[in-house]
């Protein structure tokens, strides 16, 4: 794998520009002859049906991610917009010539700095950052991730410029700091830029660019991961540490008191401090793993204010630290000092448990299942002798444990909903996480079994156990990357049996919803659509049906446009369904995606996808009708480009019907609604100048239902061009 960012500073690989200044086309599809690919076929005995993706089904509920990671806020508040970065926190688009990714530094306004100094809690960096950037244009803060390093940068950069002034700088693939010096028409006079960099090269950079940013007045704050020894640092890096938890509860809390309860600023000053003297909560946000955590804790209480005694030890008792407290003690041993247990019980104990919170809301013969196999690795760890599985030895509530109170609370719960007896039932669906963190950070020699197990849940045909194993490596990659992707992940994405690389998708996407390894994660994808295997560039397209982005939409199409490149992928859905998930997610940008398509339909290998795509968008609807066909009677997408995708959905063998299908639509709404109708009938206009499709039009449009009665006289107008 590349080199990686620190979190959130994704970047793709870089497209080459020719001798007008105009991207050069970079050529995806392999050639049939090119034996550097390895081009693999769907003939595995369990073949995915290539049937089409419905809309929105293959993203994950967040309640996994509130189950696995708990609840969290997001901390910074951070947004970004410009005009080439339009988006939400760590998410914007921006698309340039040929759908490539940019090879020049994309600088984005992080608007949200304002509203984060609203609630920041000042470090013992801050004196330090703020002396540094008085002396000197460029510097360095150094720290580990999760700790608010990048809350911290872009306060310095507002202290010393302007809460309105600060902007973050994301960079490409093979495109080094040192870009910015030829970038200079984008740096504005006395702004301060953030820019998260990867390796070693801080030092270099803070060379190379003083003059230009001095030259400005302007600053630049490089962030990087604290791996270096104090004596080796430079002079102009800074290390960080997280803030004091309570006082961040302190500035959070007092800010939602005076949104959520309407308080002014003194008389939420004194409601805060008398919480944080209650001596529960003041313990629990102390043993908080930074500010994520803790953010929502002043939440929950400000939510509940005026809130009791009663209603903290509740808030309490949901937290992340009572969470790790709790499933220390479930995974603990029952045996009482003296006592000579028989051999295993503990194991067996424990195994159950964790089974238990690995399929939590399902069957709880799920949970038996597991727990004998999870046993038999643990088994096979040991080098012991095969024992066979155990069989009326213990009953459920001694092997659950702490858990039993959790079991017998929900039984009713799930005998209302029918269908099964007995389900594995959490009363804080966050303890699913919180059980599993435990058993991989503090169990001797667990690590293998416990990965290998999954690797044995994950080939399961039962679909509720590969995507609770799924589900479970997410986490665990969020833990430790590295190793749970070599181990698990990467083996997964690049299976032959289509639903284990759906489970890759599943656990990559699962590890992304914890927050702190979203650069890792989407370098990861981008590392599968670029690599040589096509079974991997299958798993990155069934990650982006999921819903994942990368910042740039761009480097987001640059990496569709490979996959749909790929031979394997000519009769699936994937593809189409990921622009989908861009579209929805980014309505504003619906002009460049249209574009974008409108290109892909010049290549014969993308025009399938570009198709499937294109009615897939022209499919979803508003209350005020579709929604690309409100936009083209704005004038906000591109009518030849329209037109040139109608025309690939009309013409093509497979989905021409369902095309012909929504053009009725269409034409239905444009005939009761005089704003639209100008517009649609300018584009049948357009579509029946196309040899190939006026007497088409003549003959579909008469058999829908909406015009079996005959065709309206505007439209008739239209398909003759008058």
């Amino acid at each position: 794998m590349t080199e990686t960012q620190p979190e959130g500073a994704t970047s793709a690989p870089a497209a080459p520009e020719g001798d007008s200044g105009r991207k050069a086309v970079v050529e995806y599809p392999a050639k049939p002859d090119d034996s550097s690919v390895r081009v693999e076929h769907r003939d595995q005995p369990d073949g995915r049906k290539e049937d089409e993706i419905p809309p929105d089904s293959l993203r994950l509920d967040p309640r996994v991610g509130e189950d696995l990671y708990g609840p969290y806020a997001r901390y910074s508040r951070l947004s970004v917009s410009g005009v080439n970065a339009l988006g939400d926190n760590n998410t914007i688009q921006h698309i340039t010539y040929e759908g490539q990714p940019a090879a020049k530094p994309i600088i984005r306004d992080l608007v949200g700095v304002p509203a984060l100094l609203e609630v920041y809690s000042e470090t013992a960096a801050c004196g330090r950052l703020a002396d540094l950037l008085r002396e000197r244009s460029t510097a360095c803060l150094t720290g580990r991730p999760g700790t608010g390093r990048f809350s911290t940068a872009c306060a310095a950069l507002a202290q010393r410029h302007d809460p309105l002034r600060v902007h973050e700088v994301l960079l490409p693939d093979e495109v080094g700091p040192g870009a910015l010096r030829h970038a200079t028409d984008n740096l504005d006079e006395d702004h301060g830029y953030v820019l998260r960099l990867p390796g070693d090269k801080h030092v270099e950079a803070m060379r190379s660019l003083a003059d230009v940013f001095r030259q400005h007045s302007a600053s630049l704050l490089l962030i990087r991961d604290d791996d270096l020894p104090i004596d080796n640092r430079h002079s102009a890096e800074v290390p960080h540490r997280g803030p004091d938890p309570l006082a961040v509860f302190r500035q959070h809390l007092r800010h939602y008191l005076r949104r959520h309860a309407g308080l002014d600023d003194e008389e939420a000053g004194r409601h805060v401090e008398t919480y944080v003297q209650i001596e529960n909560l003041a313990t629990s946000i102390e043993s908080t793993y930074g500010p994520r955590e803790v953010v929502p804790l002043a939440l929950a209480v400000a939510r509940r204010h005026p809130a009791g005694d009663d209603a903290v030890a509740e808030i309490v008792g949901m937290s992340q630290p009572r969470r790790r407290k709790r499933a220390a003690e479930i995974l603990r041993s029952g045996a009482t000092e003296g006592e000579r247990r028989p051999r295993r019980v503990d194991q067996h104990e424990r195994a159950f448990r964790i089974a238990y919170a690995v399929f939590a809301r399902q069957p709880l013969h799920y949970v038996f299942e597991a727990a004998g196999l999870l046993l038999e690795e643990i088994d096979g760890q040991a080098k012991r002798p095969e024992w066979g599985r155990m069989a009326l030895q213990y009953p459920v509530s001694e092997l659950l444990g702490p858990l039993d109170v959790d079991w017998r609370n929900g039984r009713e719960s799930v005998r209302s909903q029918g269908g099964v007896s007995r389900s594995a039932w959490l009363h804080d669906g966050a303890m699913r996480g919180a059980i599993i963190d435990e058993a991989w950070h503090e169990f001797d020699s667990t690590r293998p079994a416990l990965l290998k197990w999954l690797d044995t849940l994950v080939a399961s045909d039962d679909e509720a156990v590969r995507h609770g194993a799924a589900e479970v490596a997410g986490l665990l990659a969020h833990h430790d990357f590295d190793r749970v992707c070599a181990d698990l992940i990467d083996g997964w994405a690049a299976a032959p049996r289509p639903r284990i690389r759906e489970a890759a998708a599943r656990a990559i996407v699962a590890a992304d919803m914890g927050g702190y390894v979203r650069h890792l994660v989407r370098h990861k994808v981008r590392d599968w659509a670029g690599g040589h295997r096509n079974y991997q560039r299958d798993t990155a397209a069934l990650v982006y049906a999921s819903g994942l982005q990368q910042p740039d939409l761009s480097w987001s199409l640059a990496d569709l446009r490979r996959i749909a490149g790929d031979r394997m992928q000519q009769h699936t859905w994937a593809v189409a369904e990921s622009v989908y998930q861009l579209y929805n997610h980014s309505p504003d940008q619906t002009n460049q995606i249209v574009l974008e398509l409108a290109r892909w339909s010049d290549d014969r290998q993308l025009r399938r996808h570009a198709g499937n795509a294109f009615l897939a968008l022209a499919e979803n609807l508003s209350s005020a009708g579709p929604i690309l066909m409100t936009k083209l009677a704005a004038n906000e997408v591109d009518t030849a480009a329209l037109s040139r995708l109608w025309e690939v959905a009309l013409l093509a063998t497979v989905p021409a019907r369902r095309a012909w299908r929504i053009l009725g639509q269409w034409l239905h709404e444009a005939e009761s609604d005089d704003a639209l109708r100008k517009s649609i009938g300018m584009l049948v206009t357009d579509l029946a100048a196309m040899p190939a499709l006026r007497r088409r039009l003549e003959f579909h449009l008469v058999r829908l239902d909406e015009f079996q009665s005959g065709l309206p006289g505007w439209l008739v107008n239209a398909i003759r061009g008058w």
